[in-house]
């Protein structure tokens, strides 16, 4: 017998300890800018994108803004870049939903490292 997944939603990677990563603002609505550092924190992922949590409001709610995203998961650096898709105020911080851009390959090293943290228990799939 032969099963098929219906999933429609990448599996997502909940971080038991939440990573921390320099995020920086690419552009406001089309525009380039150059932004500070942004002390985040990643709290979950997936093939399609991640939750991030950070101390300051971007005021995303009514601005297209695109992002990257440099840390290490476990073992290779990760750029990432995405756009900001939503937003919300969780225990006085502000978590952000991130769409990402994958760059040839990037798909295929966040796998390798997620399989990495899995194997050491470090992550819970949903």
């Amino acid at each position: 017998m032969i099963t098929h997944n219906r999933r429609k939603t990448p599996f997502r990677y909940v971080l038991k300890e939440p990573v921390p990563f320099a995020l920086h603002i690419l552009q406001v609505n089309g525009k380039n800018v150059h932004s500070k550092p942004i002390q985040a924190l990643l709290l979950d992922l997936s093939s399609a994108g991640c939750r991030l949590s950070v101390p300051v409001d971007i005021q995303a709610d009514h601005q297209e803004i695109r992002v990257s995203i440099h840390m290490l998961l476990h073992e290779e650096p990760l750029y990432l870049e995405g756009r900001l898709k939503w937003n919300r105020t969780e225990s006085g911080r502000y978590h952000y939903g991130v769409e990402i851009e994958f760059p040839p390959n990037g798909r295929d090293q966040l796998l390798r490292e997620l399989r990495i943290l899995a194997s050491k228990n470090k992550i819970i799939i949903t």
